[in-house]
């Protein structure tokens, strides 16, 4: 079985994004997604550009599970489920400042409306981009039989090597799913580590690592991302609460009732997510 033991000595901040957008999600009638996990572009060149400015260095997943890593002034760049405008809107950015990512992808939704097609994926890869697993359903992995959970870690992992020639290591947990299950199956898959939506600066490691992330928010100022990089533990303390609400409120109303009023809440439209 799988157990954890504490990182000794490594705490970095690791930034999770989703859409990188030229208009506010928040302010349209029905939307693709909740739009606290949509930043425009201008508010993610500032975030990019404080970071130069301030002498932060950009890291892969990779690099922070490389024995003796250390970077007083390091940051860990996330994106999740490979939407177009992480290529049309992120990509251009991060190359002006020098910056690396890390891009999560839902194999199945590659070349589907909205999503980066194989073409733009390998030229992310080529510019920096470090390309890894989203499964390929974006399905909530507690949710699914062993069985399928296995079918989705395998199945991705090995359609982005297969088709981009490079290594995959890391899998980020769809819809923010995962217990002591999940990270023993992406162990047995291969993975060397799980990106969590959970919130901290922390990371617990073992044969497969566990890495917390914090989400960058649409409305988020330049104040409160400069707490995120410099480790402000004051500022993690309302996103914990937060976040232990939401778990709580999905385990009594169960994941398929949460995600119904989830989507009504967010005016977000039906569609394959």
């Amino acid at each position: 079985m799988f157990s954890f033991h504490s990182l000794q000595g490594l705490r970095i901040p690791i930034f999770m994004y989703h859409q990188v957008v030229a208009c506010a999600e928040r302010a349209k009638t029905v939307r693709v997604t909740n739009p606290a996990y949509t930043v425009t572009v201008e508010l993610f060149r500032e975030q990019m550009a404080w970071l130069s400015s301030n002498g932060y260095q950009a890291h892969t997943l990779a690099e922070l599970i490389t024995p003796g890593f250390s970077s007083p002034k390091g940051v860990v760049i996330t994106f999740d489920d490979g939407w177009s405008d992480n290529h049309a809107h992120a990509l251009p950015v991060l190359r002006e400042f020098g910056l690396k990512a890390t891009l999560f992808v839902v194999t199945g939704f590659v070349g589907m409306p909205g999503y980066v097609d194989w073409t733009r994926l390998r030229e992310m890869a080529s510019s920096g981009f470090s390309v890894q697993s989203h499964t390929v359903s974006h399905r909530p992995l507690e949710t699914l039989k062993q069985e399928e959970v296995e079918e989705e870690l395998d199945t991705s992992k090995k359609t982005l090597e297969d088709r981009l020639s490079m290594p995959v290591d890391f899998v980020s947990m769809p819809q923010g799913s995962w217990n002591r299950r999940i990270i023993d199956c992406a162990h047995g898959a291969g993975y060397l580590g799980v990106c969590t939506s959970e919130p901290g600066y922390h990371h617990r490691m073992g044969a497969t690592a566990v890495f917390s992330r914090i989400n960058i928010a649409d409305r988020m100022p330049i104040g409160s991302f400069a707490k995120i990089s410099r480790m402000d533990r004051g500022f993690l303390l309302p996103v914990l609460l937060s976040t232990r609400l939401k778990r709580a409120a999905r385990a009594f109303l169960g994941h398929g009732l949460y995600r119904r009023l989830y989507r009504l809440r967010y005016h977000i439209r039906e569609e394959h997510r």
